[in-house]
């Protein structure tokens, strides 16, 4: 009964938290507020309370000392002749107990306190998971929005196109089919406005679900997606990878491998088993006091076992924080050179090629109104420029989530696009 309140407890707190969650993000979000929502309530962060209050039971049961016993035993009764009754029989009353040797009882604790850290580990590595892709699924979001915007643009110039050709197909300086043409690159330009709009539909459930919603009730998120900043020097994120959680872990497994060694090294040494009682001898009507201790012999070599096991799990450990080290410092290295060539494209892109086809396409829509150029050549230009716009996205979004990877990978805080 008290089992299934508290499951009722937690369901409704969480379903409390996830109410809350949804109900705070509305209108415009920031990454913080999805990073927020997502460590609050997303599913399976809810296990480590319970594990950890699992190993909480653990250690208090590591923690105990080895119970008293009583025993009371009958002896020399019942039998045939002289001991057909209970006229010769030895009743014995004992009190025992043992004596823990080696300190195995802290050595014990010792290793539940390590495994609680390791889960301590463990929780921040998932969070750790859980944030970056939080930050992916914003910036899909937030590239999701620019290319509306695009498209909108791409709609706009359509149209414009599509106005410009009216009058000069009707003054006999263009033939219908130019028109036609235009008509049809407009219907084009609002399939791909639909298109983008069902895109960033489909990308905000997607970031919402990280927060238990399938309905997301925000409307966009804030976000400078086309401001990629400069590249950072690789040699501080190389710096701080033994921060980085997937490396710390190790560090907690090694810890709890001393600890199992202690715990090992504890059972060398062999408890001592003591006894104390009274025996009451009916044949002499007399009682005496019982004392014993008992120990088991060879105790060092049949524990040597254990401890070898130990050991060579504590180096196994070591091997494999050491090629996990390797392997993040060589994707951290191609990552980051991903992102100086992404940072370089955006940059170039934003500062010398969009404005320079700005310019272009401005020129070309003078030239070809009044009969300079053709309609190739106005829709080349538009296209040309559209063309930049979505590459200058594509390079933004990317130095975005490169650098998310980059920070994950080297344990620094997530930033993603603010």
């Amino acid at each position: 009964m008290y089992t299934r309140f508290l499951v009722l407890v937690l369901a409704a707190t969480c379903l409390s938290a996830q109410s809350l969650a949804q109900e705070s993000l509305t209108g415009t979000i920031s990454l913080r507020d999805a990073m927020e929502a997502t460590l609050a309530i997303h599913p399976r962060l809810r296990s480590f309370p319970l594990r950890s209050e699992s190993l909480a039971g653990e250690r208090e049961i590591a923690n105990l000392r080895p119970p008293y016993q009583i025993q009371a035993s009958l002896e020399d009764a019942l039998g045939t002749g002289d001991l057909r009754d209970f006229t010769g029989a030895e009743v014995t009353f004992q009190l025992s107990n043992i004596v823990e040797m080696g300190g195995k009882r802290p050595a014990r604790v010792g290793v539940v306190n390590r495994r609680l850290d390791v889960l301590d580990a463990e929780q921040r590595v998932l969070e750790l998971d859980l944030l970056v892709e939080v930050v992916r699924r914003f910036i899909d979001v937030a590239s999701a929005q620019a290319r509306i915007e695009l498209q909108e643009q791409a709609t706009a110039l359509a149209e414009n196109t599509v106005v410009l050709l009216q009058p000069l197909v009707a003054a006999g300086q263009s033939p219908q089919l130019e028109v036609d043409r235009a008509n049809a690159a407009l219907l084009r330009a609002e399939i791909a406005e639909q298109s983008a709009l069902a895109s960033l539909d489909s990308a905000r459930i997607r970031l919402a679900n990280m927060w238990t919603s399938s309905s997301p009730l925000f409307d966009d998120v804030d976000s400078s997606l086309l401001a990629v900043g400069q590249v950072e020097p690789i040699d501080p994120l190389l710096a701080a990878l033994d921060a980085n959680p997937d490396i710390e872990i190790f560090a907690a497994e090694s810890r709890l491998r001393d600890a199992e060694i202690v715990l090992a090294e504890s059972r060398r040494q062999a408890n001592v088993q003591w006894s104390a009682g009274i025996r009451h001898l009916k044949e002499l009507d007399d009682t005496g006091l019982t004392f014993g201790v008992s120990m088991p012999l060879f105790n060092k070599s049949r524990a040597s076992g254990a401890v070898r096991t130990a050991r060579a799990n504590q180096q196994e450990v070591e091997i494999r924080r050491l090629t996990a080290l390797n392997a993040i410092e060589g994707e951290i290295r191609s990552l980051h050179r991903q992102l100086e060539q992404s940072i370089a494209a955006a940059s170039t892109l934003q500062e010398e090629v969009i404005p320079a086809l700005e310019g272009v396409q401005q020129q070309v829509l003078s030239a070809y109104s009044v009969g300079n150029y053709s309609y190739l050549d106005l829709i080349s230009a538009q296209q040309e420029y559209l063309d930049a716009q979505l590459a200058l996205i594509v390079n933004a979004s990317n130095a975005h989530r490169l650098r998310a990877e980059i920070e994950r990978l080297s344990g620094l805080a997530l930033t993603g696009p603010q």
